[in-house]
């Protein structure tokens, strides 16, 4: 970066130097946002272009998969479809949170309060602390650093002191362009740890102890080896979701469900019957604020607000593979009497809970209940 001056990316006149006003005129704020072209100072010619090109249209700043849903609870295909007013409004609160590429290789995060994070110095690969978990904080950093301050205390992810988010969510992924109305877990991009070698979907895990023989195709990795992890609780309208006591009361900050997989395939990495859910704050008036037309929302129902979940508070044993003291694991599992324990039934998502809690959001679930797919006897 020796051979670039301020203006290279800043704008600006340089033939002023003693003259703030007018060596600021034109001045770019901030140099990689997207201007209306789609052009930004880091995709100029011999710089970035390649690279800013593609990441326009990327997961991390268009959010396909927030504008997708946004649509499809809206009644409609493409988020193009939804009336005016919802587009404006998600572009003017949504989308605060997509990132430039300077929120990752030189600044902290506009929506994480800003401010360089090593003088003016940019770095390749993005401080997993001042970058990534500036942005995904609320969920990701406190599941995958752990939770030491409330009792019992939630242990780190089991991968925290071997790899950073880089590690797993590489240099392609970030970058990569993605289709509207691609979400992350229908992205060709999106990691696997089995098809990452990490843990080979093969013989070697799938026959590594009875467990696994008989539920490595069944169940998610999560529902086992999952603690429990925060469910979103902010980042909504207004944030109205931090000042409703009915909504917090109904929808504690650390849980863990395990319901029937919203997003199953036939094979491949999302191929599980069951699946750990992560409860998302949307009800029927979540965009009234916007104005009239994006009060309605006819596609509300047909789309759960316990959504496929790939927490980061990963260990080896948790609460559900506890085998100490010589017990088996279904102990800690299985909800039937003499074949688990009763008690375990607060781990699954039941019709009756939601209907107790979130009236409003049993018809949006019903695809993935456990009532009707759990073995006789446990519900």
């Amino acid at each position: 970066m020796a051979n670039m001056s301020c203006v290279s990316c800043h704008g600006g006149d340089k033939t002023k130097p003693n003259n703030m006003e007018e060596a600021h005129t034109g001045l770019i704020k901030d140099p990689s946002a997207y201007d209306a072209t789609g052009k930004n100072s880091c995709s100029a010619a011999g710089c970035h272009e390649s690279t800013s090109g593609s990441f326009k249209n990327s997961l991390h700043q268009q959010l396909w998969g927030e504008r997708r849903m946004v649509a499809l609870r809206s009644g409609v295909e493409q988020f193009a479809q939804c009336p005016q007013s919802t587009q404006d409004g998600f572009n003017g609160e949504c989308t605060n949170c997509h990132a430039t590429c300077g929120d990752c290789h030189v600044s902290i995060p506009n929506s994480a309060g800003r401010g360089l994070v090593n003088s003016h110095r940019f770095i390749q690969t993005p401080d997993p602390a001042n970058n990534c978990m500036a942005c995904h904080g609320s969920r990701l950093a406190h599941d995958f650093l752990g939770d030491y301050e409330n009792y019992p205390p939630r242990q780190k992810d089991v991968h925290s002191d071997l790899f950073t988010c880089t590690d797993c969510h590489g240099k392609v992924e970030m970058h990569a362009s993605a289709a509207e109305n691609t979400d992350r877990y229908h992205y060709e991009h999106l990691p696997s740890c089995e098809e990452s070698g990490c843990h080979a979907a093969g013989d070697t895990l799938s026959e590594a102890n009875a467990y696994h023989r008989k539920h490595f195709d069944d169940l998610s990795c999560f529902v086992c080896h999952s603690q429990e992890f925060n469910n979103c609780t902010s980042c909504h309208v207004k944030d109205e979701w931090k000042t409703d006591p009915n909504y917090q009361n109904n929808n504690p900050v650390e849980d863990f469900k395990i319901g029937l997989n919203p997003i199953k395939t036939d094979e491949g990495r999302l191929r599980f019957k069951f699946a750990a859910l992560r409860h998302v704050p949307v009800d029927p008036k979540s965009y009234e604020n916007w104005g009239p037309a994006s009060a309605v929302l006819p596609g509300y129902d047909d789309y759960p607000t316990w959504k496929y979940t790939s927490s980061h508070s990963i260990r080896r044993f948790t609460a559900r593979t506890d085998t100490s003291g010589g017990k088996f694991c279904w102990e800690s599992c299985h909800t039937k009497q003499g074949f688990g324990n009763p008690e375990n039934k607060k781990y699954f998502l039941f019709r009756d809970s939601v209907n107790a809690e979130w009236p409003d959001e049993v018809n949006a679930n019903e695809s993935v209940f456990v009532d009707d797919a759990l073995p006789d006897g446990w519900k």
